[in-house]
């Protein structure tokens, strides 16, 4: 094994995990990191794209890279093949390889020749023999001897077994970095003194703190995500292919524009879920689910040839209800050249009548048109997403709003808003205090909500508007549910100082059941009425 040259602390340790499909380099991948990232499948050939995860590990800095399975006997032109091509540019350029072998099937002859191939690159290499689920069958190493014994360790990703014991000889094949000198390490504690002292100073957050935007790539399959991304990183980082789904993990990019950095996250197409019927699309449109939640800002996808679906319509609706800026893309505009800007917007306000007027471009990733257009768009919902609105100016236009439309009143009472605040931005959430003891009414708040979006020039994202009671004061009760007042100078009929009606007398020899109380008690006695003839049934 050969010895590498020695890595500062700042540096990136890239370390590639390659192999034949279905050895279990994703369960590997998701093993070393210690969270669910990679999808994991029987099926073999699931991983097609890289799929990279950055971690920090005992002062060091390891960028792992899940790839796709190398298949030597794979047809060229096919989809494999170039997963298989792929996968050996991906070992060509890491500092590191862990080649992972399946411990059940043995040792191959593909699996040699990959050996030799990689043993010729000059790059470091640990041979993980993977599936050894207990103990004693740890003789299945003898089949694996041929390629070196001081290069195999026996792993089982799926019960974590191992594990430690591979890290330890991938520390081995990094040397320490070198001791800095002394001005150099006074530099460093200067530095981390400074960066101590501002962390534990108190600061509010900055629109543009140098922080990337996440943005997330969603839509139907086969409309041009994958794509999209291989236009805005400017190289072929995610396969396409015609066939729908090809793209299974989430893949995140991180990229440069103009001076300012972007996470691009490219997903799975999503359909509906009565039409998913494979196990491997379901995983994978979980992976995008949550790929959505973590990102600031989703650009809808759409295909120019058909247009607005009710599939979009719903994955639009998704997204803006879990509070990120949305972004419509209009893909393939080069073969629906008939197909106006002005048709998407007319189907969407038709469609969500509630929603603002959202940013729709038509562009063409296949011909790079319009790409300036969404980087601009991107800025600006990314700009509106992270505002915070200062309070004074907050409570200046809420009172404006309020003079030119008072709220409505509540059973017969007057509604006061007090005042505003900002609670919390990405997105922006507006908390109203006021004198209601309910909800404010939906189109109130709506009408709130499209004042405060045109003064504030928030593009593309929701606005949360809540209304809560102003705590510490005390509230007249509603009119209509007040109890009613005695009047001025009349007694309470019931409490402690309510008057007791007199009684009437008894006398003393008087019987049980008779006088005043008994004859009220008797009724009059009254004639009868004649009983009137019945009518025979009819049979």
């Amino acid at each position: 094994m050969s010895t590498p040259a020695a890595k500062q602390p700042g540096e990136t340790i890239v370390i590639a995990i390659a192999g034949r499909p279905n050895a279990g380099k994703s369960t590997l991948f998701n093993r070393l990191l210690r969270r669910q990232k990679a999808i994991v499948h029987d099926s073999p050939g699931v991983t097609r794209d890289e799929n990279r995860a950055v971690l920090e590990r005992e002062g060091r800095r390891y960028e792992i890279v899940d790839t796709g399975g190398i298949e030597e006997q794979s047809e060229a032109g096919l989809l494999a093949a170039r997963v298989h091509t792929r996968s050996l540019a991906t070992i060509g350029r890491a500092d590191q390889i862990v080649y992972v072998l399946d411990g059940r099937a043995g040792l191959s002859p593909a699996d040699v020749a990959v050996a030799a191939r990689i043993r010729a690159l000059g790059v470091p290499a640990i041979f993980a023999v993977n599936k050894i689920d207990r103990g004693n069958q740890e003789g299945r190493l003898i089949d694996f001897l041929e390629l070196g014994d001081s290069d195999l360790v026996a792993v089982s990703a799926a019960h974590g077994l191992g594990i430690e014991e591979l890290w330890t000889r991938i520390d081995e094949s990094w040397p320490p970095p070198a001791p800095a000198g002394g001005d150099e390490v006074a530099a460093a504690l200067d530095g981390a003194a400074a960066e101590d002292a501002a962390t534990r100073a108190p600061s509010r957050p900055v629109p543009d703190s140098g922080e990337p935007a996440r943005i997330a790539l969603v839509g139907r399959p086969n409309v041009g995500k994958s794509s999209l991304l291989n236009r805005l990183v400017g190289f072929e980082r995610s396969l396409v292919d015609a066939t729908p789904g090809t793209t299974r993990d989430s893949i995140d990019v991180e990229i440069e524009h103009a001076g300012k950095r972007y996470v691009v996250v490219d997903t799975a197409g999503l359909r509906r879920p009565s039409r998913i019927a494979e196990t491997i699309e379901s995983y994978a449109a979980s992976a995008s689910l949550r790929a959505l939640t973590r990102a600031e800002v989703t650009i809808l996808v759409l295909d120019a040839k058909i247009g607005v679906t009710d599939q979009d319509l719903r994955l639009a609706d998704l997204a803006w209800r879990r509070g990120r800026g949305l972004i419509i893309a209009v893909n393939k505009a080069d073969l629906a050249p008939n197909l106006a800007t002005e048709q998407c917007h007319e189907t969407i306000a038709k469609r969500l009548p509630q929603w603002p007027p959202l940013p729709v471009l038509r562009l063409s990733a296949l011909e790079g048109t319009g790409m300036r257009g969404l980087f601009a768009a991107i800025d600006t919902v990314i700009a509106s997403y992270r505002r915070r609105v200062p309070t004074a100016r907050l409570n200046d236009v809420l009172r404006a709003a309020i003079e030119a439309h008072p709220p409505p009143s509540e059973r017969g009472r007057v509604v006061k808003i007090y005042y505003a605040t900002q609670a919390s931005a990405s997105p922006p959430h507006v908390v109203l205090f006021g004198s209601q003891q309910t909800e404010l009414p939906t189109a109130y708040v709506r009408y709130l909500t499209h004042r405060l979006r045109e003064e504030f020039a928030l593009v593309g994202i929701p606005l949360k508007i809540t209304a809560r009671q102003r705590a510490g004061r005390h509230e007249e009760p509603i009119p209509s549910a007040a109890p009613a007042r005695p009047r001025s100078g009349a007694k309470p009929r019931t409490g402690p100082k309510a008057k007791p009606k007199p009684r009437a007398p008894v006398k003393a020899n008087a019987k049980p059941g008779s006088g005043p109380a008994r004859k009220a008690k008797l009724k009059p006695k009254t004639t009868p009425a004649p009983a009137r003839a019945r009518k025979p049934r009819a049979r």
